[in-house]
């Protein structure tokens, strides 16, 4: 017990009741910090030519809610609360498909007898896209053969098998361990909770179904399949769309109700006749509770959808108070008029030419067997850095 207790304060800023989760599992515990990490790494990666680069978010505690940009409503706030909950389901789910865990194994829902009806039938119906792809796949069929007896042939090697990542406990242990954080009924913690939610879908919303073949020289004669967490770099670039497209919350009726977003009205196409193109005119907006349903049935897009209720700043400055680092120092491309260009990412400054060298891997050649030989090589180049 007192090496765990331990290990769990190496990381500042978890709550009490991420202490006393850490302390039941630190294992888990563990495996959700490399998720935060993951998060991170990930947020870095997507936002890397935006003025905002994720920097904050790599603190010595490697806990990202400890940086003071989580405490607030920014629209970039908003994706990094939802990638960090998916990392951490997505390194969870994997951790107990390798073993690496007490408290989970492989996805039970998987390859089990004690299966639901509706899950046998969901996954009949993925066996059948799956032979359907297969067949359609086949160029050359023998001659004589039937489609129907070809695929009763290939139902035969179908077989669910090997070690399914364990989604759903990966799922309920990300909401266990981030859900807690937010305790209060305000704007901020209702957003924090659903942009957690929406980062979780991003990662279960794409699972994969991962197959390997069996059989003498490849002959695929019996195939093991099991569904697997979809590469992370997929989960990123989701969120990513998600954040093109993040919403505003209204906060005008702060104290009166529950928050309100405003959602616009999908615009009727009419058939025009004429071939005079039709003035834009501005779509109806409709100011509808947060966690309503639309139209009678959940929204999907709303589900998905990243809210934020706070207008980002310009992040061209430092400020300290908020984790902003500026952009001063920072790399740019003097030949973009994108945001990596030099002119948005310096805004208005102006920037230096510096001649960079560095020493780069060249000339690699293989040899048998087996390594690779490569020369060092010195390379020059003028980078723009902004003022």
């Amino acid at each position: 017990m007192p090496d765990v207790r331990a290990t769990c304060r190496t990381v500042p800023g978890l709550t009490r009741d991420q202490l006393e989760l850490c302390y039941r599992a630190s294992d888990v515990t563990a495996a959700a910090i490399e998720g935060l990490e993951l998060g991170v790494r990930e947020c870095q990666y997507q936002f890397q030519w935006h003025r905002w680069n994720c920097s904050s978010l790599s603190t010595k505690s490697r806990n990202p809610h400890t940086s003071n940009m989580l405490k607030r409503g920014y629209r970039e706030s908003a994706f990094a609360y939802a990638v960090a909950a998916a990392g951490v389901t997505h390194s969870v789910a994997r951790a107990c498909a390798q073993g690496r865990l007490i408290s989970c194994g492989c996805d039970p829902s998987v390859n089990r007898k004690g299966m639901s009806k509706s899950l046998r039938e969901s996954l009949e119906k993925e066996k059948l896209r799956f032979l359907d792809a297969i067949a359609e796949s086949n160029s050359v069929f023998e001659e004589g053969d039937s489609l129907r007896k070809l695929k009763a042939k290939q139902a035969s090697r179908w077989k669910w098998g090997g070690c399914s990542h364990n989604m759903a406990f990966g799922v309920e242990f990300s909401e266990l361990f981030l859900d807690s954080r937010e305790k209060g009924s305000d704007i901020q913690s209702q957003i924090n909770l659903h942009n957690n939610r929406a980062g979780r879908r991003a990662v279960s919303n794409n699972m994969q179904v991962r197959c390997k073949c069996h059989g003498m020289s490849g002959s695929c004669q019996l195939k093991t399949c099991w569904k697997s967490a979809p590469d992370f770099r997929v989960v990123g670039r989701v969120l990513k769309q998600q954040y093109r497209r993040a919403i505003l919350v209204d906060q005008s009726n702060l104290g009166n109700g529950p928050p309100m977003i405003v959602y616009r009205k999908p615009k009727k196409r009419k058939h025009v006749s004429n071939l005079r193109p039709p003035r834009r005119q501005p779509r109806d907006q409709q100011m509808v509770p947060l966690g309503t349903r639309l139209g009678g049935a959940p929204n999907r897009k709303l589900e998905n959808a990243l809210f934020y209720y706070q207008r980002s700043p310009n992040f061209c400055e430092r400020d300290q108070i908020s984790d902003i680092p500026g952009t001063i120092g920072r790399r740019c491309n003097r030949t973009s008029s994108g945001s990596e260009g030099c002119a948005s990412m310096c805004c208005g400054r102006g920037y230096n030419l510096i001649r960079e060298k560095r020493i780069d891997r060249c000339n690699c050649k293989f040899h048998w067997c087996c390594f690779v030989e490569c020369d060092d090589c010195e390379i020059e180049e003028w980078i723009s850095v902004c003022n």
